[in-house]
C-alpha cells in the first residue's frame, strides 16, 4: 500500500464508525477503530518486509521504523484508552447506583493485596499496561544458545589440578568468583556474559518465565530460583473464590519478596558484577540506576522508571495490609542507595527523560511522535492536541509530517468518538490541514473529514474545497453526492460554492464606462467562463432550480450591462434541459414540430397561478434575456445570409445560377421574416425587461436587492431596446429587394418609436454609457434613409417626375447600390 492508499484506508474507517459511538465494553468492541489503524500500519511493515525487490539502503530502513513506530502507537492507544473508557463507564455507573459497591477483598496474600490495589488505583493499572507496551513492542534480540553442564571449562580446569589455571577459580559454585575474586575458565566467561544479557533482555520483554526455562534449560537451577524470587506469593486456600484470574493448584511466589529485594539490591549494586547481571537483578527488584546502565534509548529508559514505580506500589499495597503471615523482617538490612530520585509519576519520569544529561536521549524524547506517546501515556492529549494545532498554524505547508498529522487527526476524532472532551477549536485545525492535504491526490475524501468538522463550518469549508475544482459537470456533481452521503448540507454547499465562485471574480467585470457590445462569436474571458461554471453547482439538483433562476438573471444582467451578449448566451445555453420548470410556466401548444422545438417560439409563457411571485418576474426576465441572445445571435445568421446573396450579371443567367438565385431568396425570406418575429414580438412589442412585462412591483421597497435590480433593468433597457430598433431596422431595410413590403416598415418604426405604451423615443433620446448624445438623431437619420429609398424607388417607376432633391445618381448607380 502507498501512502494515498493508506489515506483512503484511514478513511474508510472513519467512514464506516461515523455516527457511532464505540463506548461499550461488551466483547471487547471499545476500540475496533484504533486495532483497525494498527492493523493497517503493520500491513504496510509487512509489506516492505516481503518486498525482496525493494531497495536496502536507509530509506528503506527509515519507512520500517517508521511503520513500527505508527503500530505500536496505535497499541498503545488502544490499551489505555480502552481502560480509560472502563474507568469513566464504572464512574458514571457508581454515580447512579445507590452507593453500594463491590465487595472488596480480603487482603489474605500478597497477590489478594495487589489486585485489591489494582482495582482502585486506576494510575497503576495504567502504568502496568504501558510497562506491558514496551514489553511487547520492544525489538527483537538474537538469545544465547542453551548449554547443559554448568561450568563445565571451569570444572575441567579445576579437576586437571597440574595444568590449572592461577586465574580460575578453585571451586564451582556461584559465589566462587566473588569470594575467590577469581575467573571463570574463558568459555565459561563469556556463555555466563552471553547468558546474563539474554535472562535481562527477556526480563525487559516481560518473559521471566523464558528466563526460568533458559536457566533450568542451561544446568542453572540457582539462578532459576533467584528469578522466581520476583513472583508474588499466593495461596489458594486463603483467597477468596472470586478472585481475578486462575487460582493455582498450591502456594506460590515468593512469601519473603521484600528480603529477597533486598538482596537483588545489593547485586544489583556491586560493581564487580557484570553490567547485565547487575540490570537483571535491579529490574526484577525495582531499581532504576543499574537498568540504566544498560539502556538503548528512550523506551528501555521509561520501561526502567515505569517499572520500578511499579514496584513501589506494589511494595507499598503489600507493606500496607494486614496480612495472615508474617513475612521476613528487612528492617536491620543496610538501605542499598539509589543515584536515581524515586519519580512522583509518569509525568515526572517523561519531563526527566526530556531534560536528560544525553543529548542523544533529549533528542529521542523530542522527536514527534515521542511526543504524541508521552502525551497519551499521561493522559494529556488535549494539551498536546493544541501545542500541535498552534504548531501547524506556525508551519509551511511543506513543512507538515503527512503521516504525523494523519496519526493525530485518526487519534482526535477516535477519542472523540468514546466521548473524551477535546478543545474543539484545535480538532477543527487539525482537521482543517488535513482536508488540505487531501484536496491535493484524494478529493474524494475531502467529505468524510468536513463532516466531522463543527455543524457551523461544515459548509464553509466544502464550499472552499470545491470552488477550486473545475472538472466536468459530473464529476463536480459526484462530490457534491459525497457531502450528502456524509450527511453534509449539500443544498447549502452548492449555494455556497457558486457565490465564492462569483465573489472571486467580481473585482474582473469590464468597465461599464468602456461599453462595446460584444460579437456573438466572441470568445468568453476566463473569468466569464469561471462565472458561468459557478451557476453549474447550483443547478446540479432540481431543488435548486428556483434559487439558480434567481442567480442566472443576476449574472445574466451583469454579462448584458458590459455588452457580453456572448456571455450571457454562454450562460443561458448551460442550463440544464429542464431548467424551466413546469411549475413555473405554462405554455400554449405548439401547432408545428418547429415550434415544438423551441418553447417560446409560438408560445406565449404564462405564470402559473401556484408559483411564487419573485419565481414569476424572474422567470420572464430569464425568458427575455435568453429572448434577447437569441434574437442577437440569429441576427449574425440573417447577416450571414445576406452578405450571400450571388451577384447580379448582365449576362443571361444560366440554369443553374437561376437554381442559386432561388435557393438564395428562398432562405432569405425565411430568415428574414424569422429575425423579424424574434426582434418585433418577442422584443419590442414584449416591451423588454419592462416592470410590467416582468409582473414587478413599482412600489418603493427597502429591499435593497430589489432596487438594484430595477436600476440594472432600467440600464438594460437604455442600452438595448435603442440597439434593438436599430438592428429591427437593419433586417427590414437591407431585406427590401427580397420582400419589398419591408421598406414600408422600416419606415413605420416611426410610428412604434413614437407610441406612448412602449416609450422607447425616451431611450433613444437618453444619453446612456455608450451613447453619450443618445440615439434620436441617428434613428431619424435611419428613417430618413428609408424614406428617400421609397421615393428613390417611385422615382424609378416614374421616369417621368423630377429627380429626387439631392439625387444626383445614375438609375444605373442607384439601382446597383440598392
Amino acid at each position: 500500500m502507498g501512502a494515498p492508499d493508506i489515506v483512503a484506508r484511514f478513511a474508510a474507517v472513519v467512514d464506516a464508525h461515523s455516527g457511532r459511538e464505540d463506548t461499550s465494553l461488551d466483547n471487547d468492541n471499545s476500540t475496533p477503530q484504533t486495532r483497525a489503524y494498527r492493523q493497517l500500519a503493520k500491513q504496510q511493515l509487512e509489506v516492505l518486509e516481503g518486498d525482496d525487490f525493494a531497495a536496502r539502503g536507509q530509506q528503506r530502513r527509515s519507512s520500517e521504523a517508521y511503520w513500527k513506530t505508527e503500530s505500536s502507537t496505535w497499541e498503545l492507544v488502544e490499551r489505555l484508552y480502552k481502560l480509560r473508557a472502563q474507568a469513566h463507564a464504572e464512574a458514571q455507573d457508581d454515580d447512579m447506583s445507590d452507593g453500594d459497591s463491590e465487595r472488596a477483598l480480603a487482603a489474605s496474600t500478597d497477590y489478594v493485596a495487589v489486585q485489591e490495589l489494582m482495582g482502585r488505583s486506576n494510575v497503576l493499572t495504567e502504568y502496568v499496561e504501558v510497562k506491558r507496551w514496551l514489553e511487547e513492542t520492544a525489538p527483537e534480540f538474537q538469545a544465547v544458545e542453551t548449554r547443559k553442564g554448568y561450568l563445565f571449562y571451569t570444572r575441567r580446569s579445576i579437576a586437571g589440578r597440574g595444568a590449572r589455571d592461577s586465574r580460575i577459580v578453585t571451586e564451582a559454585d556461584p559465589d566462587a568468583t566473588s569470594r575467590q575474586q577469581r575467573e571463570l575458565a574463558a568459555e565459561d566467561a563469556e556463555y555466563s556474559a552471553g547468558l546474563v544479557r539474554t535472562l535481562y533482555e527477556y526480563v525487559r520483554r516481560g518473559r521471566v518465565n523464558n528466563a526460568i526455562e533458559l536457566c533450568v534449560e542451561s544446568d542453572e537451577a540457582w539462578r532459576a530460583a533467584t528469578l522466581k524470587g520476583s513472583l508474588i506469593w499466593r495461596d489458594p486456600v486463603l483467597e477468596p473464590s472470586d478472585i481475578p484470574g486462575s487460582r493455582p493448584p498450591h502456594t506460590a511466589g515468593n512469601i519473603n519478596r521484600a528480603l529477597w529485594k533486598h538482596a537483588c539490591a545489593a547485586l544489583a549494586a556491586d560493581e564487580a558484577n557484570d553490567a547485565y547481571e547487575r540490570a537483571l537483578y535491579a529490574a526484577l527488584s525495582g531499581r532504576v540506576d543499574e537498568v540504566a546502565l544498560v539502556c538503548d534509548g528512550w523506551d528501555d529508559y521509561l520501561w526502567a522508571h515505569v517499572n520500578s514505580l511499579i514496584e513501589t506500589h506494589v511494595d507499598r499495597a503489600i507493606a500496607d495490609s494486614a496480612l495472615l503471615y508474617t513475612p521476613a523482617q528487612t528492617t536491620a538490612l543496610g538501605h542499598v542507595p539509589s543515584r536515581y530520585a524515586s519519580a512522583r509519576d509518569l509525568s515526572h519520569v517523561l519531563d526527566a527523560l526530556a531534560s536528560h544529561d544525553s543529548p542523544a536521549l533529549r533528542l529521542a524524547a523530542a522527536e514527534p511522535f515521542r511526543r504524541l506517546q508521552a502525551a497519551v501515556i499521561v493522559d494529556n492529549f488535549p494539551a498536546y492536541l493544541n501545542d500541535y494545532a498552534q504548531h501547524l498554524s506556525a508551519a509551511e505547508p511543506a513543512d507538515t509530517d503527512a503521516d504525523l498529522l494523519r496519526v493525530v487527526v485518526h487519534i482526535a476524532l477516535f477519542l472523540r468518538c468514546l466521548g473524551f472532551a477535546l478543545p474543539s477549536d484545535a480538532v477543527a485545525a487539525v482537521l482543517d490541514v488535513y482536508i488540505g492535504l487531501l484536496i491535493s491526490d484524494n478529493r474524494d475524501l475531502v467529505a468524510v473529514y468536513v463532516a466531522h468538522l463543527p455543524p457551523t463550518r461544515q459548509t464553509e469549508a466544502y464550499a472552499q474545497f470545491l470552488r477550486s475544482v473545475n472538472d466536468p459537470a459530473p464529476v463536480r456533481v459526484q462530490l457534491l453526492m459525497l457531502a450528502a452521503t456524509h450527511g453534509l448540507d449539500a443544498d447549502a454547499i452548492a449555494k455556497r460554492t457558486a457565490q465564492l465562485v462569483l465573489e472571486k471574480h467580481s473585482a474582473h467585470w469590464p468597465s461599464t464606462a468602456a461599453y462595446v457590445l460584444a460579437e456573438p462569436i466572441e470568445p468568453t474571458s476566463d473569468a466569464e467562463s469561471e462565472k458561468i461554471r459557478a451557476i453549474e453547482w447550483i443547478t446540479a439538483f432540481p431543488r435548486l432550480y428556483d434559487y439558480a433562476l434567481v442567480e442566472v438573471c443576476n449574472l445574466g444582467r451583469q454579462f448584458l450591462l458590459c455588452g457580453r451578449t456572448n456571455a450571457a448566451a454562454k450562460l443561458f445555453n448551460s442550463l440544464p434541459d429542464d431548467f424551466v420548470q413546469p411549475e413555473w410556466v405554462a405554455t400554449t401548444k405548439p401547432d408545428s414540430l418547429s415550434a415544438a422545438s423551441d418553447p417560446f417560439t409560438n408560445a406565449s409563457p404564462l405564470a402559473r397561478a401556484d408559483a411564487l411571485p419573485e419565481t414569476i418576474s424572474h422567470v420572464h426576465e430569464y425568458i427575455q434575456m435568453l429572448s434577447l441572445c437569441d434574437a442577437y445571435h440569429y441576427y449574425s445568421t440573417w447577416a450571414e445570409v445576406m452578405c450571400k446573396r450571388p451577384a447580379d450579371s448582365a449576362v443571361q443567367l444560366s440554369s443553374r445560377m437561376q437554381a442559386q438565385c432561388l435557393e438564395w431568396k428562398k432562405s432569405a425570406v425565411q430568415t428574414t421574416n424569422h429575425a423579424t418575429f424574434m426582434f418585433r414580438t418577442r422584443l419590442i412589442d414584449l416591451d423588454w425587461l419592462s416592470s410590467q412585462s416582468l409582473r414587478i412591483s413599482t412600489n418603493p421597497s427597502s429591499d435593497n436587492s430589489q432596487a438594484s435590480r430595477l436600476d440594472d433593468l432600467s440600464r438594460l433597457r437604455e442600452l438595448y431596446i435603442p440597439e434593438t430598433v436599430f438592428r429591427l431596422h437593419s433586417i427590414l431595410f437591407d431585406s427590401r429587394t427580397v420582400l419589398p413590403q419591408n421598406l414600408q416598415q422600416s419606415l413605420n418604426l416611426a410610428q412604434l418609436v413614437a407610441e406612448e405604451s412602449l416609450g422607447i423615443y425616451h431611450h433613444l433620446a437618453k444619453a446612456n454609457i455608450a451613447y453619450p448624445r443618445g440615439r434620436l438623431i441617428a434613428f431619424l437619420g435611419l428613417m430618413r434613409r428609408s424614406a428617400f429609398e421609397i421615393l428613390r424607388i417611385q422615382q424609378l417607376s416614374h421616369p417621368d417626375k423630377p429627380p429626387l432633391l439631392g439625387d444626383s445618381m445614375p438609375a444605373s448607380v442607384g439601382r446597383t447600390a440598392a
